[in-house]
């Protein structure tokens, strides 16, 4: 891509981009420049959401579409509160804007419910869209709303158990934590538990409403004596993945992640997922399009296919653990 992710950051300058008060109501009274304006909500203010929209920005910031210039950017979180979703779209809706950008499967339900059909949607950051109300499987021209694309970022969750399994080859259970209330985690742990049984992989999971239930989850899986903790995309383990890592680390019990940022954190022992920035960067693609008078019911749902492997080096020998060649071999980093 031609405008690289740090170059980007340095063209967004001081209230480029505007906030809201989750509070307000009515018109977000939001400083107008000629260009059409776009709201764009996340769920949580986190690396992987945050870098995703960050490269959708870019995408639209190299087609000429800079904002406070020539475009209009509403940006907000939800704060990780499903009712604030709901809230925050009804917001978009009556400034009016032009176009919404749904980073997550629930900004994206929220969307579906409030947004009227002449308002395009575009989404990313989204392991289920079916769940969201978007369209059919898989997502072609016909399978969805006339007002709806975007990017598919189903995680590769049966890659995710190779890697454990390439750490240990004799691996049988595994923990997973998640808020089956969301629609992307409970579509995302079917998939890891279809993916497990194909291998002999017990998956032994336990239920939390919110990020504040993570670490006591974690010490009873840890309890059951689990081989290895995975995560899946789920907003509740992305804002407490750091409880999970620290009590695999003080049972030595590896941590394996689909979110690279991750792999900062003592404890992860590797990570593999979706490069966040090309997934934002692929939508802007498609805004792009739209935004120039492409109809979204004209263009499919593009799923992403690129992976990103990393290894923390340090959690390996803490754990006691060699990295397997081959792992060395796909990892594009190895943190130390």
């Amino acid at each position: 891509m031609a405008l690289q992710r740090r170059e980007f950051l340095g063209l967004m300058g001081a209230g480029a981009v505007s906030t809201i008060a989750l509070a307000a109501c009515g018109r977000l009274g939001t400083p107008k420049v000629k260009g059409p304006t776009i709201g764009m909500l996340q769920m949580v203010d986190a690396p992987p959401p945050t870098l995703t929209r960050k490269g959708f920005e870019a995408a639209l910031a190299e087609a000429g579409y800079l904002p406070g210039k020539t475009v209009n950017f509403i940006q907000k979180d939800a704060a990780g509160e499903l009712p604030n979703t709901t809230l925050v779209m009804k917001q978009f809706v009556g400034e009016p804007v032009d176009m919404i950008l749904a980073v997550g499967t629930p900004p994206l339900q929220a969307a579906m419910k409030v947004a009227p059909e002449t308002t395009p949607v575009i989404f990313c950051y989204c392991s289920n869209p079916w769940g969201a109300g978007a369209g059919t499987p898989p997502g072609g021209v016909g399978e969805h709303r006339p007002n709806v694309v975007g990017t598919i970022g189903t995680n590769p969750v049966g890659r995710e158990l190779d890697l454990a399994r390439a750490f240990n080859p004799n691996l049988k259970t595994v923990g997973l934590i998640f808020n089956p209330g969301e629609p992307n985690s409970s579509y995302e742990a079917e998939i890891l538990k279809e993916e497990a049984a194909k291998r002999g992989i017990t998956v032994v999971d336990q239920s939390v409403a919110n990020s504040g239930e993570v670490l006591q989850a974690a010490q009873v899986l840890a309890q059951k004596k689990v081989e290895a903790f995975v995560k899946i995309g789920d907003y509740a383990t992305i804002q407490g993945f750091a409880s999970i890592t620290k009590v695999g680390a003080a049972n030595k019990i590896p941590v394996y992640s689909v979110d690279a940022d991750d792999i900062k954190l003592p404890g992860c022992l590797a990570t593999i997922g979706w490069a966040y920035f090309d997934d934002g960067y692929a939508a802007g693609k498609l805004a792009i399009k739209v935004l120039k008078g492409e109809s979204p019911a004209k263009l499919p749902f593009e799923p992403l296919t690129k992976t990103e492997l990393l290894v923390n080096e340090s959690t390996a020998k803490a754990l006691g653990l060699e990295i397997p060649k081959a792992v060395l071999a796909e990892a594009k980093q190895v943190v130390s």
